[in-house]
């Protein structure tokens, strides 16, 4: 396996080189005055950290114009333009830097990444970057085989699992190039050919175009005619805008200060309780809580705490997070059908929370 390696994402437009020297720096930079380019060490730098300024560059041709830095384990340069900018500091701090590149701009730096990959890979070094492909089926075969797990033939239909990672919605067990169906998060009803991705989720190939990562449990075939009923979508209050108004709620009736041990021991209960009616699938519970995890002093009351829970496919996940700077997480790593007890615990511990400080008036 080549040790030497850069990163050059086709939808980024920055050039990552790991371990990379100045001489090839060195002759990056030639390479990019010979297209034109204008290079001298970065005029910030050089004014606000002058003892940094001999490892900072800056470029420019036209319109297009980069920075570079190099450090001990490499060097990196980073494209951008500053005419059509959305941050206020200007091009180079935008995110999609690529997108909101002007035509003939982005046509310029494409030449030129492509250039300097070439004159990098002459060196010696292999682009780690997922590589572009056209069709849903070939970026999901090249998913299944850069995957650690990997094992040769894993992709064909002959293929066999272990029948906790494929087993449906109906019990019935799950082979690699299958019709399967599915109902998204608006109770569409879609199909795709499956193939099996880790653990219990498995990649579903759409159309020519597009896919998807779906759990085991949530695919199924056409056998009965209430499959095949489309299913009302949900107009209540989705549970993301429920934890944001949850976590005004607690910052403005309660704080920190005020939260003790008994407080968040009443919490973890009510999560569990949620818990035990939640999805049977995922198996959601929690997680003996760590010491490293809580921190609540008697006279200043919480400065951070977590709870977090595992599943029947993951040990330990968010649940709910009070952090040290006052923000409060709830599952980030959840959708908004799994997100719904921490919301609704949260929500009766804060109505629990409110007649203890009233009594306590």
């Amino acid at each position: 396996m080549n040790k030497l390696t850069y990163y050059a994402d086709p939808k980024d437009t920055s050039i990552t080189v790991n371990d990379g020297k100045k001489d090839l720096l060195d002759k990056v930079f030639g390479l990019l005055e010979s297209r034109g380019f204008k290079i001298q060490t970065d005029q910030r730098i050089l004014k606000e950290a002058p003892i940094l300024a001999d490892s900072y560059w800056e470029g420019i041709k036209g319109d297009l114009q980069f920075k570079s830095h190099i450090y001990p384990a490499g060097f990196d340069i980073k494209f951008f333009q500053e005419i059509v900018t959305e941050n206020r500091h200007g091009g180079y701090y935008d995110f999609d830097k690529l997108e909101k590149m002007p035509y003939l701009v982005k046509c310029e730096f494409k030449i030129v990444r492509k250039l300097i990959c070439e004159l990098i890979e002459s060196e010696g070094f292999s682009n780690r970057a997922e590589p572009e492909f056209k069709g849903s089926y070939d970026k999901v075969m090249y998913k299944i085989k850069s995957c650690w797990h990997y094992e040769e033939g894993k992709e064909l239909p002959s293929f066999e699992f272990p029948s906790y990672n494929a087993k449906d919605r109906d019990d019935k067990q799950l082979y690699n190039g299958q019709m399967k169906y599915f109902r998204d998060r608006k109770g569409r009803l879609k199909r795709g050919i499956i193939y099996h991705n880790i653990n219990n989720m498995w990649w579903v190939i759409l159309n020519k175009k597009d896919y998807t990562n779906i759990g085991a449990f949530q695919l199924f075939d056409l056998t009965t005619e209430e499959d095949r009923i489309p299913k009302i979508y949900s107009r209540v209050i989705p549970h993301r805008v429920r934890a944001e108004k949850a976590r005004t709620r607690f910052n403005e009736e309660f704080s920190y200060s005020m939260i003790n041990e008994v407080h968040m021991n009443h919490l973890r209960l009510l999560v569990s309780n949620e818990l035990v009616n939640h999805d049977k699938e995922i198996n959601l519970s929690i997680r003996a809580p760590r010491k490293k995890d809580t921190d609540i002093l008697k006279r200043k009351g919480l400065r951070y705490t977590a709870i977090t829970v595992k599943g029947s496919y993951f040990d330990r996940r968010e649940g709910i997070t009070f952090n040290q700077d006052g923000f409060i997480g709830f599952a980030g790593w959840a959708s908004g059908y799994n997100l719904k007890p921490f919301v609704d615990a949260f929500e009766k511990w804060m109505d629990w929370l409110n007649e203890v400080v009233e009594r306590a008036a």
